[in-house]
Order: C-alpha cells, then sequence, then structure tokens
C-alpha cells in the first residue's frame, strides 16, 4: 500500500499545483478541475501508512519490501569506454607507449641512452613521460587518452583547429600526442595537478575545437564510436529570479504582459529575499521565491559527450535533441559521474575560428603557412598589452583584463598566464590581485608563511 507522492510535506501542496500549471502551459483557474482538492499526495510517514490501512495487516510491510526489492547500486551498472581498436594485436597500453614514443621523439629528440639522470631539457622529459605512462597505466585510463588522441587527428586530418586545454597542459604524454601545445617540462608544470593516484575519477581534457566546425567533429564520435553508443551531456537549467516570477505569475493568470513587467522589476543574479523593494503581489513573490534554484528545465551541455561500452540507453535515459542528428542524456555531468560514465568536453570556440581564417589569408597573400604554437614573442605585442590595447585578444577583453593590464605591465607570455588566472572570482573576492599588483611593481615586500612554500609561490 501506497500512495501518490507528488511533493515532500502538505505545505507544498500549493506550489505542486503551481507547477502543474506550468507544466501543462496554463493558469491554475484552468487547471482546477484536474488538481487534487486536498494536500494528500505529500509523503506519509510509516505510522500514518499503518493507520490509515489498519483494515489491510500486512500491505504496508509488503510495499516497504517492494521498495527494497527495487532498490540497487548504481557501480552495478557502471558503464566502460569501449575498447579501442589498436593496430597490430597491441593492449592499450602499448598502442599508447609506441604513440607517445613516436610523439616524444618529435617533441624532445631521442630517448637517451642508460639511466638518463643528468638534468638537460630531454632527459627530464623522457624521465616525466615514463612517470606519466606508469600513473596512466597504473590507473587504467589508457583508453581514454587513444579516444583523445583519436579526435585530435580527426581535426588535424581535417583542417579543424583544435587544442587541449586546462590541467591536460599539466601532461608531457599530452604534449607528445599533439593533444596540448605547452611544453609542460620545460614549463615545471606538476602532472600531479592534472592526474594522480589519489584523484577519484578519469582526468579531464577540455578539447577547443573552432566553432563553425565542432558538428563535425560531434558527428564523427557518433560515427566512430555508434549512433547509440555516444550521446550528450544535459545541463539542469535552474529557476533564477526573473524565470521564476515569470512563470509563477503565468500560473495565477496574470498576462502575459504583466509577467514581463512583474520579471523585469528583479535581478536575475541576486536571490528574490534581497529584493524587498521591488512591487509585486505577494503571491507571486512567495511562490517565486520557494521555486528559485529548483530545476526548470534540461538543456545541453556546452561541449560534454559520454562514449560508452554498450547502448547508453541501457545505463540512463537518453532522448533525441531538437537539432537533427544529437541525441541528449536525460542525465548532467555529476549523474554522469556518479555511475562512472565518461565524459569529454568539445568545446566550440569562436576565437579560433577567426585565427584559422587569419591563418588561410596570411597563407594566401604572404605564401606561408604558419603554425600558432611558433609564433615569436615580439616585444612590440607585449607594448600593445600594457596600453590595454586588447579589443578583440581572447581572454584579455573584459573591463577587468583591460583596466589591470596597464598596471601588471606583462612582458612574457607567463605574466599573461599570471593575468588571466588572477582575474577570476577567486582571487578578485579573496583580495589578491591589488597585493599582487603591488608585490609585483616592487611596492610591497614579498612575503611567504614558511620559507619551503617559496619554490611553490614564488611565481605567483
Amino acid at each position: 500500500a501506497t500512495n501518490d507522492v507528488s511533493y515532500a510535506v502538505p505545505a507544498d501542496h500549493s506550489l505542486a499545483c503551481a507547477l502543474a500549471a506550468v507544466r501543462h502551459r496554463c493558469s491554475l483557474d484552468e487547471l482546477d478541475p484536474r488538481l487534487p482538492p486536498a494536500a494528500g499526495a505529500c509523503l506519509r510517514s510509516a505510522a500514518e501508512q499503518h493507520r490509515r490501512f489498519a483494515r489491510y495487516p500486512g500491505v504496508v510491510q509488503r510495499a516497504a519490501e517492494i521498495g527494497r526489492a527495487a532498490a540497487f547500486d548504481v557501480s552495478l551498472i557502471a558503464p566502460r569506454l569501449p575498447p579501442y581498436p589498436c593496430p597490430d594485436g597491441l593492449s592499450e597500453i602499448q598502442f599508447l607507449r609506441r604513440l607517445v614514443e613516436e610523439g616524444g621523439r618529435r617533441r624532445y629528440g631521442e630517448r637517451p641512452l642508460g639511466a638518463h639522470e643528468d638534468l638537460s631539457l630531454r632527459s627530464r622529459a623522457w624521465r616525466t613521460i615514463d612517470h606519466e605512462l606508469d600513473v596512466i597505466e597504473r590507473l587504467g585510463f589508457p583508453g581514454y587518452f587513444l579516444v583523445v588522441w583519436d579526435i585530435v587527428q580527426f581535426c588535424e586530418r581535417n583542417d579543424i583547429l583544435c587544442q587541449g586545454r586546462g590541467s591536460a597542459a599539466n601532461s608531457a604524454v599530452c604534449f607528445s600526442l599533439g593533444i596540448t601545445k605547452a611544453d609542460a617540462v620545460s614549463l615545471g608544470l606538476l602532472f600531479e595537478r592534472f592526474l594522480s593516484a589519489e584523484r577519484d575519477g578519469p582526468p579531464d581534457i577540455d578539447l577547443d575545437i573552432e566553432s563553425d566546425r565542432r558538428e563535425e567533429v560531434i558527428q564523427y564520435v557518433y560515427e566512430r564510436y555508434g549512433r547509440l553508443r555516444a550521446a550528450q551531456v544535459a545541463n539542469v537549467i535552474t529557476y533564477r529570479a526573473r524565470s521564476a516570477v515569470r512563470d509563477m505569475s503565468r500560473a495565477l493568470g496574470y498576462s502575459a504582459a504583466d509577467q514581463d513587467a512583474f520579471s523585469r522589476r528583479f535581478d536575475s543574479w541576486s536571490p528574490i529575499k534581497d529584493q524587498r523593494e521591488v512591487t509585486v503581489p505577494d503571491l507571486v513573490v512567495q511562490l517565486a521565491q520557494r521555486v528559485q534554484d529548483a530545476p526548470r528545465h534540461l538543456g545541453i551541455h556546452s561541449g560534454g559527450m559520454v562514449i560508452c561500452d554498450r547502448p547508453v540507453s541501457e545505463v540512463c535515459p537518453v532522448e533525441w535533441a531538437t537539432m537533427p542528428g544529437r541525441s541528449v542524456l536525460q542525465w548532467d555531468k555529476d549523474d554522469c559521474a556518479a555511475v562512472n560514465l565518461v565524459k569529454f568536453d568539445l568545446l566550440g570556440l569562436g576565437m579560433l575560428s577567426a585565427l584559422h581564417r587569419a591563418i588561410d589569408y596570411i597563407a594566401e597573400f604572404r605564401g606561408r603557412r604558419i603554425d600558432l604554437a611558433e609564433i615569436p614573442q615580439e616585444d612590440e605585442v607585449y607594448a600593445m598589452l600594457c596600453r590595454a590595447d586588447s579589443v578583440g585578444v581572447f581572454q584579455v577583453e573584459s573591463r577587468a583584463q583591460m583596466s589591470t593590464l596597464p598596471r601588471l605591465k606583462p612582458r612574457r607570455f607567463y605574466d599573461l598566464v599570471v593575468e588571466v588566472a588572477l582575474i577570476r572570482p577567486g582571487p578578485i573576492q579573496g583580495g589578491s590581485v591589488h597585493p599582487y599588483i603591488r608585490r609585483r611593481n616592487g611596492q610591497e615586500p614579498v612575503t611567504y608563511l614558511h620559507p619551503l612554500l617559496e619554490n611553490s609561490l614564488g611565481k605567483t
């Protein structure tokens, strides 16, 4: 014996009715004949259920038994990546080691003979590569790197600009495979920030792809790994102040003009409860405040795709997207992580499309095909940045960046790395921006909580 449960407690009855009206795209008055008259669709306690079904001994216990029997551990459905088709009968780790060996020779030169314990870049690079490959093999992730490498190879074959971003740049393996363009060894980057034995879950490699051609890459993934075994990840869109006020106004029967007028009086980024001066009917505000931050609908993640060793619909619900040729999960990235569905981020970047056009123009008019990773660091460019002449320059064109550039005065690439990392919510809210600039310009002494921290924090 159970009851229909639509909300947790009786007090949520009015909100549940309003949300039902939103789902049916009508007002509460229009929906009223179909709504339950009392707040009975709440989650009842065991004692209340026993009292309600006292004339039917055992039915409550049988309901509990069914519930226990239906429960299961999501780890039972844990999917894996499909096995990568390696040539010559090689295993995934053997093929990965072969690819990295070939790429490492292109990047760093031949592997040194012997123990290669010297401190040259070449020796350090090969020691780092061996260490990273051992970690990747121990954690069981060679297939992940092969899938990402395969996507990058497709982009290169089809003249699509593509580049790994984020902590993947800390990996000499990713650099050797051509996934990233930053030399993690010469830059002294820490691999464990990207992948370590102490970290749960697979590594996270984000691929920036020129936005004009990202759809080609998405369709390649579908074709390569199977239409039913790949899907895009959903994104849960939650109610903000304006959308909450608009939907609750509609449920209460207000006209479209009133809905727009009420919603425009609120700032979407602030909690409704903090905007007390706004004049909107009390019931609208009460309902909107209760629904704010609750899920409203599903969207498609900006770049997330999952690949599975079986039809994805056997693991989670899937639906066709409105865009042709796409399918999308009804789960978000956190749900996917809970069952070990591996996500790949294929992010569209408009700046890469613009850069590709620039490369084509240079080739057409100057007869030379340039490589973005090999463009020299010219002093004139840094002089422009010091003047905040950075309109249209990726990552340093915002107001905050343009106001910081003349004070920071970047003169080398790492200065820009610090600049981009500095103008972020964490350092801004933590009050780190101005102290860093004063210390960089010699206006304030640089101190450390302990001398051992200087090696890690000296650059910033």
